[in-house]
């Protein structure tokens, strides 16, 4: 994937790298990053949210060391100039024709999905190829790679090979959600594993964090809540066992051996997209290559049903 990636960019194609969740796609970006730098080119890597540019600035620094990585977004807008700039899409403003390539990943994400403004930021931005990493890509992509504005790639597996987590759905009424739910945690923790458990709204995951607070160790997270890289190093070292959240965490974080319960009751804020991307955060590991996933809904959701056929298709491809 990473070869054909690099002889779409030679060519001076921009690409749709579509690629499963935990398939590695910074990974697979690597070797057209090498080849960009090698020729003296610019390279920027722009992510929609800011708690993820110092994690890949990090990562990108320890693959080229002997290079200058700058990170770029709220709190780090010193030094903006460097043979790699990872910053937020909101930052590309400042770099005006500076990249010869520019990876944007996930770009269905808020806040760059539907702002056209940032779009144009961001194209304006670079003189060369740009690459659009992510494993939903919206209906726009979609379409620029239909009418060949895009090379599309594909990857549907995830290196170690095993198959994506396929959901268990569970419908009922509330009462019956919740003595599920219950069960379901029980089973988790007395297994010793970490659970995170998505919310619709911040009112509910509080009361959620109010309730599990009594029985179990368990923080909560949504775009409100001061200190977040902390509590979620703090999840991943065990001081909680479960982390209650909102949207904010359905993309851009890795849990080793974390499990995954959806709430979605009657809320339209779980879409396709964003229930992949949850799915998605479950047995991404060598040492943990499968999990447990389940949702709890009131009725039939067709973002639900979307979601289980996107994930089969990918595992049978």
């Amino acid at each position: 994937m990473s070869d054909e990636l690099c002889r779409c960019l030679e060519k001076g194609h921009s690409v749709l790298l579509e690629a499963v969740c935990g398939a590695g796609k910074t990974e697979l970006v690597y070797e057209a990053i090498a080849r960009e730098l090698r020729k003296g080119h610019r390279v920027g890597f722009a992510i929609a949210r800011r708690q993820v540019v110092l994690e890949i600035a990090q990562r990108l620094q320890e693959a080229f060391g002997r290079l200058k990585v700058v990170p770029v977004c709220q709190g780090y807008t010193r030094d903006v100039k460097g043979d790699i700039v990872v910053c937020t899409t909101h930052q590309l403003y400042r770099f005006t024709g500076y990249f010869d390539l520019l990876i944007i990943d996930e770009p269905d994400a808020f806040p760059f999905k539907g702002n056209e403004t940032l779009k144009g930021i961001a194209l304006h931005s670079c003189r060369g190829s740009v690459v659009y990493l992510t494993a939903t890509p919206d209906d726009q992509l979609k379409n620029m790679a239909m009418d060949g504005q895009l090379e599309h790639l594909l990857l549907s597996r995830r290196p170690h090979g095993h198959d994506l987590c396929v959901p268990e759905v569970y419908y009922g009424s509330k009462p019956e959600l919740a003595v599920k739910g219950v069960l379901w945690l029980y089973k988790q923790l007395k297994q010793k594993r970490k659970v995170l458990l998505f919310v619709s709204s911040m009112a509910r995951g509080r009361k959620l964090q109010f309730l599990l607070g009594r029985f179990v160790k368990c923080c909560y997270i949504s775009s409100k809540t001061d200190g977040k890289d902390e509590i979620i190093s703090d999840f991943k070292r065990g001081k909680y066992d479960v982390c209650i959240a909102t949207l904010i965490l359905e993309r851009g974080i890795t849990i080793d051996d974390v499990q995954v319960l959806v709430w979605k009751r009657e809320s339209r804020v779980f879409d396709e997209a964003s229930l992949t991307q949850i799915s998605g955060r479950v047995g991404r590991s060598f040492l943990h290559p499968q999990g447990d996933c389940l949702f709890l809904c009131e009725g039939q959701s067709e973002s639900i049903d979307a979601c289980i056929r996107s994930l089969r298709r990918a595992n049978e491809n």
